[in-house]
């Protein structure tokens, strides 16, 4: 409203002056007509006899009348016939037609009527034609500033009413509670506010499922930790009422691999965290060009001797250098992630193959493994966290069931699919993350 009101007023002035130039010039044309004709119509009158023998003075000032308008004849010679200001003293010219003259101070406008026994000048200043137009200009003043008034007004009132309906829905909002989070209500909200209620309405809706997802998060995390925190302290007790040193040794090494479990499953807890609550999955600041060849050669490199200590053929093979755009560090969890699910559930003597390759044109991470699979009714769940199937809850070695949701989460904060199938040979279990591939 201040923008238009302000426009507006700086607009009136703008209308004024331009009003007044076109006046300006629409004057000076019909005016220069008018002493053309004026100069004409003395030029052709009889004035013989008419003429007095002395110059007549004024009957009435010429600044008396609206056109001020002036009427001088001579004879050839120069010597003045008639004057109706003989008080001004127009310059003397034989050259027919308009021109500008300055007299008395000001500039005149005239028109020189040149005939065999007489010379007429018909004059008018410059100062009265600009009155006029200044006058006609400033009549429209008082309707501009009436003009604004009423716009202001209306404005205000227009304003005002649009407003009220974010009113009613600052209101609603204002009135809830910080865990009610339940869609605003769309009866009776104008047209012009529904698409911001609509897009406050999704905004509330993913929240809600945040929220949601985070109480759930909190629980199974609560829920998950009660089990090692119990197992640890059953741990403790053994180890102190072991009497023997073999006790004691069994003891302390079955305590170590509890803590080392704990930390692992922390550990985990807190990589999920980061990747689900990331909400911009790092910042773009932190997004970089990735080379994927690279990353499965220090992956591949970091847990051959884990490896090696449990006799698997671990290794990498790049079938084509890509690069994604993405984050470093969750790039390296996700396949790390993948690695240590495949050590964990292949046997001894298995064969696992980091496999970086260009699946129908999106670069595609493959980790292969000779293990015992996943059967297909049990694929679409074991990306839920602490999810574990019957075959790995027989396994001794037991995971904690947040490895593939972490490899899923991070997976999504990339743009790429995750997809299990089966190994070589129709054994084992491939895992595949396909990147976009404008990525």
């Amino acid at each position: 409203m201040i923008w238009v009101l302000g426009a507006l007023a700086v607009g009136a002035p703008v209308l004024v002056v331009a009003v007044y130039l076109l006046s300006l010039g629409e004057i000076n044309e019909a005016l220069d007509d008018s002493l053309r004709q004026t100069a004409l119509l003395l030029a052709d009158r009889d004035l013989a006899g008419a003429f007095p023998t002395q110059v007549a003075a004024s009957a009435v000032p010429y600044g008396d009348t609206e056109s001020m308008l002036v009427a001088v004849a001579r004879r050839p010679d120069g010597s003045l016939l008639f004057s109706s200001q003989p008080h001004l003293t127009l310059q003397f010219a034989a050259l027919p037609g308009a021109s500008v003259q300055a007299a008395n101070g000001s500039q005149w406008h005239v028109f020189t009527v040149v005939q065999s026994d007489r010379i007429v000048q018909a004059a008018q200043p410059i100062a009265a034609r600009r009155e006029l137009a200044a006058e006609v200009a400033s009549q429209l003043l008082l309707p501009l500033f009436v003009l604004i008034g009423m716009i202001g007004a209306l404005l205000v009132f227009a304003l005002r009413r649009g407003l009220r309906p974010l009113g009613v829905v600052n209101q609603s909002l204002g009135q809830r509670s910080e865990t009610s989070l339940t869609p605003i209500d769309l009866h009776g909200v104008p047209l012009e506010v529904l698409p911001l209620v609509r897009t406050l309405n999704d905004l509330l809706r993913r929240l809600d499922a945040a929220f949601e997802a985070q109480r759930n998060f909190v629980a199974d995390a609560a829920h998950e930790l009660r089990s090692p925190v119990t197992a640890l302290q059953l741990q403790v007790q053994l180890l102190e009422r072991s009497t023997t040193a073999a006790e004691h040794a069994a003891a302390t090494a079955e305590l170590s691999a509890g803590i080392a479990r704990a930390r692992r499953l922390i550990e985990q807890l807190l990589s999920l965290s980061r990747a689900v609550g990331d909400g911009d999955g790092g910042g773009a600041a932190a997004r970089e060009s990735v080379r994927l060849g690279d990353l499965a050669r220090a992956v591949v490199a970091r847990w051959s001797p884990e490896a090696e200590r449990r006799g698997i053929d671990l290794g990498a093979a790049i079938e084509v250098e890509t690069t994604v755009v993405g984050h470093p560090a969750q790039l390296d969890s996700l396949l790390s992630n993948l690695v240590e699910n495949a050590l964990r559930y292949t046997p001894r003597d298995g064969v696992i193959d980091v496999v970086w390759a260009v699946i129908d044109g999106m670069p595609s991470l493959r980790v292969i493994d000779s293990g015992p699979g996943v059967p297909p009714a049990e694929r679409a769940r074991v990306f839920d966290r602490f999810y574990r199937g019957p075959h790995a809850m027989a396994l001794a070695e037991a995971g904690s069931g947040l490895g593939l949701a972490i490899v899923k989460a991070i997976a999504d904060r990339h743009g790429a699919m995750v997809s299990l199938h089966t190994g070589r040979d129709g054994k084992g279990l491939e895992v595949r993350v396909a990147f976009p591939a404008s990525s």
